[in-house]
């Protein structure tokens, strides 16, 4: 997939409210292409500032997305080159395991919103849940 059909089709789902926060869509769209094939191990993604122009979003958002690409494994950014994909496309397995994730993300968003709650609220409750988890999980100190 060329950069301008990537920007397109992310921009297209921005616009649609599909895709909340930014960097989350931008981190789902770039693994959902990965996954499906459609960007290739080894292509050369946009750089933060042009695809920030292109969707007409903050730069940092794209930034905080690539970071997590770059976290995940899915991309690398080599200095003075580039941010280029790491990853080849998913097995049928982890294809569909990621689709299930996504839909209860988009579920769990739905569910809040109807609770009166919005996503900052529910990312908030999220990490107080990991820190409770990690708490639980760790050697107690004597």
């Amino acid at each position: 997939m060329d950069s301008n059909e990537f920007v397109t089709r992310l921009a297209g789902r921005l616009r649609d409210g599909e895709v909340q926060p930014v960097a989350h869509g931008v981190v789902e769209e770039i693994w959902l292409a990965v996954v499906d094939g459609s960007l290739e191990s080894g292509e050369r993604l946009p750089t933060a500032r042009q695809l920030a122009i292109g969707l007409g979003v903050s730069p940092r958002s794209i930034e905080r997305a690539y970071t997590e690409l770059e976290r995940r494994g899915v991309v690398v950014t080599r200095p003075g080159a580039g941010t280029f994909v790491s990853i080849g496309p998913a097995s049928e397995s982890d294809r569909a395991r990621h689709q299930e994730f996504a839909a209860l993300c988009r579920a769990t968003v739905e569910q809040a919103n109807q609770l009166g709650f919005d996503i900052d609220e529910l990312l908030d409750a999220l990490a107080e849940f990991r820190t409770a988890a990690r708490a639980d999980s760790s050697p107690e100190e004597s």
